[in-house]
């Protein structure tokens, strides 16, 4: 019994404070709000999840709580990391770029949980102005397009001829996608995509394009207002 005594007595000192706990929780949440703007500002597409930028905000603060707990000790990172692989989660990751601020969330609980301040301010701060920094000069993209053109049409020169024409009149570029047998019989489904001379011009684009004889199930889909036309 007094040995047990004794070592939980160990067990407690080594504990950080209370202050401690809170200043190294309050590090984590400040840190890794930057993280979600940083994320939600710069995200395209329709993958968008409002319960994963959440989750960016709370998954430092938890792996903080579970590297402050470890401490030097062990005995407790191999029982803690032991119960937390029975974890599993179910949802995947459709955009490996999420997974990379997936990876700096955790990144940002660990380095604070292991108390090393400056690593986790300066390494966060690093990270998120790279991250601004390819999203505002647009790395890796060939070219920028305003929206995805489906529709169904009879694959007959002269419609594609007409169909080009169109395109010209309203776009500064365009490049077809997509081209395969459509449910229709005798059609294809085409997808373009469009860059727009005037993005206000949605409205017209789709009119003329239903206008050609045999075009069906005409949509728009606007890459910057994820609108369908």
């Amino acid at each position: 019994m007094p040995e047990l005594l004794r070592n939980l007595g160990d067990w407690t000192a080594s504990m950080p404070s209370l202050p401690n706990v809170l200043f190294h929780l309050l590090l984590a949440f400040v840190l890794s709000k930057p993280l979600a703007w940083v994320y939600v500002w710069t995200h395209h597409g329709v993958s968008y999840s409002r319960s994963f930028v959440q989750a960016l905000v709370l998954l430092p603060l938890i792996v903080t709580i579970v590297m402050l707990a470890i401490g030097d000790s062990m005995a407790r990172a191999f029982g803690l990391f032991g119960a937390l692989a029975l974890i599993r989660f179910r949802t995947p990751i459709k955009d490996s770029r999420d997974t990379i601020f997936l990876f700096l969330s955790v990144a940002i609980g660990i380095t604070v949980g292991v108390q090393n301040t400056m690593l986790a301010v300066v390494g966060t701060a690093s990270v998120l102005a790279l991250a601004c920094y390819l999203f505002g000069v647009s790395f890796g993209e060939r070219f920028s397009h305003d929206g995805v053109l489906r529709f169904s049409m009879p694959a007959d020169g002269e419609q594609e001829q007409r169909l080009r024409q169109v395109l010209r009149h309203y776009c500064r570029h365009f490049a077809l996608v997509t081209l395969r047998d459509s449910r229709r019989e005798g059609a294809m489904d085409f997808s373009y995509q469009l860059q727009l001379h005037d993005p206000a011009a949605v409205t017209g684009i789709v009119a003329d394009v239903r206008q050609i004889p045999g075009a069906a199930d005409v949509q728009l889909l606007m890459q910057n207002e994820h609108e369908e036309i």
